[in-house]
This record gives C-alpha cells, sequence and structure tokens, in this order.
C-alpha cells in the first residue's frame, strides 16, 4: 500500500481564537515496502501526520489529501473500518494500552472489532500466530492478566494486538521509548521481521536518531508542519541541514564527518556494521 500525503494541513480548534496549525502542508510519498523514519522535533507535526495514515485524524475540508493503498481518505464514502483493519497503529508505550482481564481477550479484540464473523476456532488461531510472532509462549501467556507481565512481554502483547489482524502497514509512534539496549535491540529485530512477512510498510516516528539511521530505508523530517527533509538516511544525515533543522546527528555519521576532517574517506552506510566494515577495509590496508 503505497501512502501518498498531498499540501496536507490540519489545525486544532479550527475557526476558534485558540486554533493551531499543526500541518502546514505535507507532501510525503510512501513506497510499500519502506522501512520509514520520521523525526522532527516536539510540535513539528510528526504525530498529527501518523494519526491520519489511519483516519484517527479527519482530514479536514479544503485541507490537502492523503491516499493510503485504495483509501482516499478525503472521500466521504472511505471505509476507515477497513483502512484501520489493513493500517496498525501502536502509540508511544502500547503496554498502557492494555485493558482485558487476559493476555487471550486483549489479543483478539481487534479481531472482534474489525473481523466480528470469525469463528472462535479461528479467533484462537489468529491469537496464537500473532503471540507466537512476538516471541511469546501461547500456552504459557495466553490465560495470565497482562498487568502480571513483565515491560517487554506487556509491550510484545501490546504489538500482537496489532497485527493479529494482519495489517499491511504498521505504523509506530516511539517503538522503542524506555527499552534498554537489549530491548531496543530485540524489538527493532521483531519488526524487521514482520516487515519481511506480512507487514509490507513500517513507519516508525522517534527521537533516537541511531534507531533511525540504523534501521530505515528513507527518512523524512518535520519541522513548523512541513516536510523540510526526506531522503535516504545517508542523505538526510550527510549534510548540515539537519543540525539547521535543531537535531543532531547519529553516531557512525558523526564518525565519518570526523574522520573525514582529518583526511580518512570513508565509504559507508550509517548501520554499525556497514561503519566497521569500512574501517577495517580502511585501515586493514595501512602500513
Amino acid at each position: 500500500m503505497q501512502i501518498k500525503a498531498e499540501e496536507l494541513k490540519f489545525v486544532y480548534g479550527k475557526g476558534s481564537s485558540v486554533s493551531s496549525h499543526a500541518l502546514n502542508g505535507v507532501n510525503l510519498l510512501v513506497e510499500e515496502g519502506e522501512f520509514y523514519g520520521i523525526i522532527g522535533k516536539t510540535g513539528s507535526g510528526k504525530s498529527t501526520f501518523i494519526q491520519h495514515i489511519n483516519g484517527l485524524l479527519k482530514v479536514q475540508k479544503e485541507s490537502g489529501k492523503i491516499v493510503v493503498g485504495e483509501f482516499d481518505l478525503t472521500d466521504k464514502k472511505c471505509n476507515f473500518k477497513n483502512l484501520r483493519k489493513k493500517v496498525g497503529m501502536v502509540f508511544q508505550y502500547p503496554e498502557y494500552q492494555l485493558f482485558a482481564e487476559t493476555v487471550f481477550d486483549d489479543v483478539a479484540f481487534g479481531i472482534k472489532n474489525f473481523m466480528p464473523e470469525t469463528s472462535s476456532e479461528h479467533t484462537t488461531e489468529l491469537v496464537q500466530q500473532a503471540l507466537e510472532l512476538v516471541g511469546l509462549d501461547y500456552d504459557q501467556i495466553k490465560d495470565k492478566s497482562p498487568f502480571e507481565l513483565s515491560g517487554g512481554q506487556k509491550r510484545r502483547v501490546a504489538i500482537a494486538g496489532v497485527i493479529v489482524t494482519k495489517p499491511e502497514v504498521l505504523v509506530l509512534d516511539e517503538p522503542v521509548a524506555g527499552l534498554d539496549p537489549k530491548g531496543k535491540r530485540e524489538f527493532l529485530t521483531l519488526l524487521h521481521s514482520l516487515n519481511k512477512s506480512f507487514v509490507k510498510t513500517v513507519i516508525i516516528v522517534s527521537h533516537d536518531m541511531n534507531v533511525i539511521s540504523e534501521n530505515c530505508t528513507k527518512v523524512a523530517v518535520f519541522k513548523d508542519g512541513k516536510v523540510v527533509l526526506e531522503g535516504s538516511p545517508e542523505q538526510v544525515y550527510g549534510g548540515n541541514d539537519i543540525i539547521e533543522v535543531g537535531l543532531s546527528k547519529p553516531v557512525t555519521q558523526n564518525l565519518i564527518d570526523d574522520l573525514n576532517k582529518v583526511g580518512v574517506k570513508i565509504d559507508s552506510g550509517l548501520s554499525v556494521e556497514s561503519f566497521t566494515d569500512s574501517i577495517a577495509r580502511v585501515f586493514g590496508g595501512r602500513k
């Protein structure tokens, strides 16, 4: 599912004396299959934009356009229920969204909401698949209260509740917030695994420049409700424009810049693995 926004605008409190312009003409294209990163300072419009992708925020009258696959979100006849089945949304600290008495019931909620015709047998099958996809043992965890689980397990259950309907697009707001380095690696590995499975496109919003640079195929930078930079991580972080919008560079880009200043040219991607391989090639050949 391709996602295309054209001159998308949004005003909170539209028509009131305290109105606030959150989006000021966003133009953005996310192709199917991408692991897409969205960055920007607080208040730049990131969260407002992603809430448009599955219709949590409706496009305001004469405020541009957004099309997600076959769904034109400006069309009054748009089937938002079908859209939300195909576009899963995971908010920051998703474990705080757990509510049911058991893990099974929590994960099964999406099926009851979006696929009410599903039999109990098929529901059980789908819940089991979702829990196992996020690395949890179905038999051990299905009857537990979600509130008895560890923080990492809660987050995985929350993700299972979103992917149980097998969405084609997964949108996540600060997905690794609050996780330690090991937890971050495990969670991002999970997202890449889902991306190789039925989740065709992953979109993440993050303030962590290292997470974005190491995992995303493309990056959009928001400022004042607009996209001001867009491209591969190497393109976005390689120059000084990213500094001028008030954001920092990832560690690997800073190291590449420092080496370039002393005459050591590093031809590297921004992942740690790519950087260390490039360092080995450059210095391994020196005597």
